[in-house]
């Protein structure tokens, strides 16, 4: 595994806010949605980079940076965290 370097970081952080962000976007929801969201594309992002590059799993590398398999991480995290916030469930009529 190579080392990551603070600029390869950066960007890859950017990428993974983007997502994110995007899932934010499309599916709305208050900021503690957003928050959540983009932490866990952070998340999914940086384990799906190292999982690729321990595994090999390598279907769209740029660099230090295994794209494929982070993205497909940041997205699913990401729709987890979405998930997880739990803002849009009705109130309970007990």
């Amino acid at each position: 595994m190579t080392p990551i370097t603070l600029p390869i970081f950066i960007f890859g952080s950017l990428v993974a806010g983007l997502i994110g962000s995007l899932i934010h976007l499309i599916l709305g929801g208050k900021p503690f949605r957003l928050l959540l969201s983009i932490l866990s594309s952070w998340i999914g992002f940086w384990f799906g980079n190292n999982l690729g590059s321990r595994y090999g799993l390598c279907f769209f590398k740029y660099g230090q940076i295994n794209f494929g398999f982070a993205i497909f991480l940041s997205i699913v995290f990401g729709l987890i965290g979405y998930w997880i916030s739990g803002e849009n469930q009705k109130p309970s009529n007990l």
